[in-house]
């Protein structure tokens, strides 16, 4: 998928915002997802984010952090961030970069992220 061609694609599901995210990642995609979810919940009340990992096969150390980053912006607003569907290969290879992840909530899916939120 060419840079130009990802968008971020917001869905809001019983008051929770789920956010598919791509794969590939490409910063444009990452500046384009924090501009869009702040602004979201500048106008809008959410009860939590779900960023929906479950078609990304490769997660780098930078675009881990940049997804952190969104995190921080959303919790500093008050609400709660899940990761769901992270796929195992790209945990471990998490795991292996030795990346801190104290800030991740994870779940399995989308509909466990949805239930933990409730």
């Amino acid at each position: 998928m060419a840079q130009s061609e990802a968008r971020v694609i917001l869905q809001r599901v019983e008051g929770v915002l789920i956010v598919p995210l791509p794969d590939p990642m490409h910063d444009a995609f990452l500046d384009d997802l924090r501009i869009s979810v702040l602004e979201y919940m500048r106008h809008h009340r959410i009860a939590g984010l779900i960023l929906d990992l479950s078609g990304v096969e490769v997660l780098d150390e930078h675009d881990f952090e940049r997804i952190r980053r969104v995190a921080d912006g959303v919790t500093l607003m008050g609400a709660p961030v899940v990761l769901a569907g992270m796929k195992p290969g790209v945990a471990a290879g998490l795991v292996m970069l030795d990346i801190n992840d104290a800030w991740v909530i994870p779940s399995l899916s989308v509909e466990s992220a949805m239930e933990r939120l409730r």
